[in-house]
């Protein structure tokens, strides 16, 4: 009787063990799965990284790009995919980045991603483990994929796949962009702000009117008016021991331009003026005024003019006596002084 009920117990006691190890696996996997911050999948991935691969580097500044510029082609794909998701998800101030001309580029966000490449070496590791690398020394590939399995030692060649590395750094990225804290870099930004120096005022210097309907037109510029208008801003900023600062700039410009429109000569206020710039990537940047608009130049000049000047000055039919003439025809209508021998 004993025996019967001690092998019922042992029995029940070997069913709880086996339901209690069920049910930890699954939920170690479900875990597993709902995990999103970085390196929580690496729990069931070895934590190996690519190493015993040289420390010092085999080319300089001083050799030749033909040397090891070929070497680049595979980390130049995961660089710009990299760089196109930074920029795309403006999580810039993330990073560390240096994509310039050169051969030394790198994307680094200090304990989670670093994409290097630096003549002939490149590499990507993400945490403290290196997945890819190419060794310049012996021209291999080094590569741990996805599910942990190294691949070792293959002959480098440029069409080498490189989606299994562009798949685990866009992981990276992911999480890197899920954490983005935009409202730290604003009061980052808040807090230089006043330190930066500011305009409060200005004296003798007119606002361009934002308000008039302008047309852009070409012309060449004759000369400048004798009379000058001089102007002076006044600044403050505060000192990051919060003392205040102040300081003054002054400037000149002239009052008015001579140019020709069409073939015909005609006056254009300074005040009137205005010439918006179009830098790369489509942003625009105003001229405030404090300078001159038009300068000496041997090709004609664009400059944004009021409408209703152009009514005035040219007709209503302006638009068709805007056309500037040729560059021959322009010089011969400029009188060169009479020098009077002795």
């Amino acid at each position: 009787m004993n025996n019967k009920s001690d092998q019922i117990f042992i029995a029940c006691v070997i069913a709880m063990w086996v339901l209690s190890a069920i049910f930890f696996i699954d939920c170690l996997f479900k875990t597993l799965e709902n995990l999103e911050l970085l390196g929580a999948s690496m729990l069931i991935k070895p934590s190996f990284s690519i190493s015993n691969l040289r420390s010092d580097r085999r080319y300089s500044n001083s050799d030749r790009l033909r040397n090891y510029v070929g070497l680049h082609t595979p980390i130049y794909r995961v660089l710009n995919h990299a760089q196109k998701f930074i920029l795309q998800r403006r999580i810039h101030r993330d990073f560390d980045i240096h994509m310039n001309r050169g051969q030394q580029k790198w994307i680094y966000r200090e304990g989670v991603l670093n994409i290097r490449l630096d003549r002939g070496y490149s590499a990507v590791s993400i945490g403290a483990r290196t997945i890819f690398a190419v060794d310049e020394w012996t021209r291999t590939i080094y590569h741990i994929n996805q599910f942990g399995m190294m691949i070792k030692g293959m002959k480098y060649t440029q069409d080498y796949d490189m989606t299994d590395v562009i798949i685990q750094v866009t992981e990276a990225l992911e999480v890197i962009a899920e954490h983005y804290d935009a409202e730290k870099y604003k009061a980052i930004d808040a807090d230089r702000a006043r330190q930066n120096w500011f305009c409060y005022a200005a004296d003798n210097l007119g606002v361009v009117n934002d308000t008039w309907q302008r047309a852009t037109i070409k012309l060449w510029h004759k000369r400048d008016s004798r009379k000058s208008v001089e102007w002076t801003k006044f600044w403050g900023r505060e000192t990051p021991n919060g003392s205040k600062q102040y300081k003054e700039t002054t400037g000149e410009h002239p009052s008015a331009y001579l140019v020709n429109i069409g073939g015909n000569e005609y006056w254009i206020p300074h005040s009137i003026c205005s010439r918006t710039t179009e830098l790369h990537g489509g942003r625009q940047v105003r001229h405030d005024g404090s300078d001159r608009f038009l300068g000496c130049a041997m090709s004609t000049s664009t400059i944004d003019l009021p409408v209703w000047w152009l009514e005035k000055t040219l007709g209503v039919d302006w638009s068709d006596k805007v056309e500037p003439i040729g560059r021959s025809a322009f010089f011969k209508t400029i009188k060169r002084r009479r020098q009077w021998r002795r």
